[in-house]
């Protein structure tokens, strides 16, 4: 511990290489000269308070609390384990960080909230990271463009997770224009990109970024990430048809055997779509309960929810269906999927005809999707709009919206499954 005396010779070095007065550095901090004068021949014992912002102000790294250094390097390696996805490391360093009050972490606060924030969102936890999104976005602001690069991406990812599309797409696009060559050879935006694009439906740039991703991945040997970029490639040659469902069937149970990884439940709900693609009904839905049961976050899982449920409809199961919407919108927090259970309920009790259903999806539903950058949602409710209104003798209204988007099997089947009351 340093004494009184070491303290203020400390302030006077650092003082006279700033080349500040002692007014000066008593403005800085918020006291009077004579105070800093007096701190400096060690007659003056300091408030933690004052030293701190002397700390702050100077960038003394001698007076920063003894554990202040192994923390900071505890603070890297925590925001390694998270670029790498190594869940369990990264959890450990978590767990060990937060026992420390901000104040130890001096000029890296903006580091800690940042690590804060990613961690959250690895874990798919935006609501947690909501918490530090503020400080992160401020703290982005004054950082020179090579170092606010990760705190964009970042932020990025979580409208990404909160499928605020327009938002994320933003957000990955300043990333990439402050550091092209950053972006080139970041395997985690192209991941994200290849996210993004599947949940506009847009199958070939999704599998292109995730190519991407997967070669750089493959060239760091980062196994956790290697798997989400298979994964994502996986599911969008689902919707490509360009590969027999029985070899993707067969090599996502392959990566479920041979690997251990958190992404597990993703890969039993896209063996559920794989499934349900090959008309197996009954293994669609266990694969996809195995994802909902093992899921511990309440964003993720109710996308499995939904896709259970829709499963139950096309089985004609309408109680069961009507039973897991109910499940779902009991743990939903978001528009998109309080809208998701709304048209499909409608659909099940056959009251997708009426005039409040139409109106909701035209007036409130649609102009959500829009705003959010939700295309493939919006696609779909003019595709319910589009049958609703040929099926009730409409034609000129159902043409308006096929044109827009014509519809696919999926939408079809559930509807000529429930005709209109």
């Amino acid at each position: 511990m340093k004494t009184v005396y070491d303290k203020g010779k400390l302030v006077r070095k650092y003082r006279k290489e700033h080349n500040w007065t002692q007014g000066k550095l008593a403005k800085e901090v918020d006291t009077s000269a004579s105070t800093i004068c007096k701190l400096e021949l060690g007659k003056y014992i300091p408030p933690e308070n004052l030293m701190a912002n002397i700390q702050k102000v100077l960038h003394i790294k001698e007076l920063a609390h003894q554990e202040y250094y192994p923390l900071i390097t505890q603070l890297t390696s925590w925001q390694q384990s998270i670029i790498q996805r190594n869940y369990a490391t990264a959890s450990k360093y978590y767990n060990e960080l937060k026992k420390f009050p901000i104040t130890y972490f001096y000029n890296q606060r903006g580091l800690l909230s940042l690590c804060n924030f990613q961690h959250a969102l690895i874990f798919y936890r935006p609501d947690v990271a909501s918490k530090y999104l503020e400080d992160v976005k401020k703290h982005a602001d004054t950082l020179s463009p090579v170092n606010t690069y990760p705190y964009i991406k970042a932020i990025g990812l979580y409208y990404l997770l909160l499928d605020h599309l327009n938002d994320a797409f933003t957000y990955f696009n300043d990333a990439t224009q402050i550091n092209p060559d950053m972006f080139e050879k970041d395997g985690e935006i192209h991941l994200y990109y290849a996210l993004a694009y599947d949940k506009i439906g847009q199958n070939l740039d999704a599998t292109s970024h995730a190519s991407t991703a997967l070669s750089i991945f493959q060239s760091k040997l980062n196994q956790p990430n290697i798997l989400l970029s298979r994964i994502i490639k996986i599911k969008n040659a689902l919707y490509r048809y360009k590969q027999p469902i029985q070899e993707i069937i067969q090599e996502l149970h392959s990566i479920l055997d041979n690997y251990t990884s958190i992404h597990k439940n993703y890969i039993y709900y896209v063996l559920g779509i794989a499934y349900l693609q090959n008309s197996d009904f009954e293994s669609a839905l266990k694969y996809s309960k195995k994802a909902m049961h093992h899921e511990k976050s309440p964003s993720v899982k109710v996308i499995y929810i939904f896709f259970i449920a829709y499963i139950y409809a096309l089985l004609e199961d309408v109680k069961m269906a009507l039973t897991i919407i109910e499940g779902g919108n009991s743990i939903n927090k978001g528009k998109k999927y309080e809208y998701y259970f709304y048209l499909l309920k409608g659909i099940i009790q056959g009251t997708h005809g009426s005039e409040v259903y139409r109106q909701k999806i035209s007036e409130e539903i649609i102009p959500y999707f829009q705003m959010k950058g939700n295309l493939l949602e919006e696609n779909y409710c003019h595709a319910i709009l589009g049958k609703v209104y040929y099926c009730m003798g409409f034609y000129k209204e159902a043409a308006n919206h096929f044109y827009i988007y014509p519809g696919n099997s999926y939408i079809s089947e559930l509807l000529s499954k429930y005709p209109q009351k």
